[in-house]
């Protein structure tokens, strides 16, 4: 009589499973391209520069700017965070939003504790303020 009951919920979940359906509408999985040839999703996200994987894409340009020019305090989770959040400004492109006190502070780089890369992103950026 158990085993009655197993097979009763495993053909019930195969009915669940038959169920599910998609929660964004789209055209097809994959977009046909101007040659006619598909191209798959990954193809679009880099064509249109999204960060799909990491989910960095959702953040708001306020936000992303309010945790950069922050630059108070050196512990290593609000570090972690400062340069995570500038390099999505980088992807972005979005670099000439920053403000310019928060700027120096990444230039300056006085702990050592934003790397060189992001040193070197935010000396070219007050250069290019400064020429203007």
């Amino acid at each position: 009589m158990a085993w009655d009951t197993v097979r009763e919920k495993k053909a019930e979940a195969k009915r669940m499973v038959s169920k599910v359906i998609g929660m964004h509408p789209s055209e097809q999985d994959s977009v046909a391209g101007s040659e006619g040839e598909e191209k798959s999703k990954g193809d679009l996200a880099a064509e249109r520069n999204a960060d799909l994987n990491s989910g960095m894409d959702l953040l708001e340009l306020d936000f992303l700017l309010g945790i950069v020019e922050n630059t108070k305090g050196d512990d290593k989770n609000d570090v972690t965070m400062r340069k995570l959040n500038f390099n999505e400004l980088l992807r972005r492109n979005k670099q000439n939003q920053i403000d310019s006190a928060a700027l120096k502070v990444y230039a300056v780089n006085a702990g050592n504790l934003y790397g060189k890369d992001i040193q070197c992103e935010a000396m070219k950026e007050l250069t290019k303020r400064t020429r203007q």
